[in-house]
């Protein structure tokens, strides 16, 4: 289910349109898919099951921030999930003598895990609202530009077309894989 609807956008935008269309759920998707994106996975949860091999380093990097985790294998063999930590989607396991396990290229690790957010925080829903609207308002070749005139001084046209300055407030919930 998606986080945002074309009705949802509507509301947002204050925008109601006459005939039944679809550009507004593709514009909510585009919005949706930017923000997929720049966040580094998509924010809503889901049950994921990857396969990684290690890379000599104490951490496994997940594709999406871990919410629960489900189980964990190392070359076949299932590790108890009370031995991992993890912090957003890097998974730690932590060895009886209380330091982090170095994991080996010839390592296999299989995990499983909940990743996203059930409910997606409100600052990115919001944040993909934005974008949606900034989509709808780009419609038609007009590319988020708006003008204003002053008295006696003309008219000043301004380009708002800027993606970042809304994907920004959405950076404590973004990933790094590095």
């Amino acid at each position: 289910m998606a986080y945002i609807t074309k009705e949802m956008l509507c509301e947002f935008a204050g925008k109601f349109p006459e005939e039944e269309s679809q550009m507004p759920q593709v514009y909510a998707d585009s919005a949706m898919e930017t923000v997929a994106k720049y966040l580094g996975y998509d924010p809503e949860m889901k049950d994921y099951e990857v396969c990684l091999r290690g890379d000599g380093t104490d951490s496994i990097v997940l594709p999406s921030v871990c919410q629960e985790l489900v189980s964990v294998e190392i070359n076949g063999q299932e590790i108890s999930e009370d031995d991992w930590e993890w912090r957003k989607n890097y998974l730690s396991r932590i060895l009886p003598s209380g330091e982090s396990e170095i994991f080996s290229s010839n390592q296999k690790i299989k995990v499983k895990f909940r990743g996203g957010y059930d409910p997606v925080p409100q600052k990115i829903v919001i944040t993909a609202l934005q974008l949606a609207t900034l989509y709808w308002e780009s419609s038609g070749g007009n590319l988020a530009v708006s003008s204003t005139s002053y008295a006696d001084m003309g008219t000043r046209v301004f380009n708002n077309f800027h993606e970042e300055r809304f994907l920004k407030q959405i950076n404590e919930w973004r990933i790094y894989n590095v």
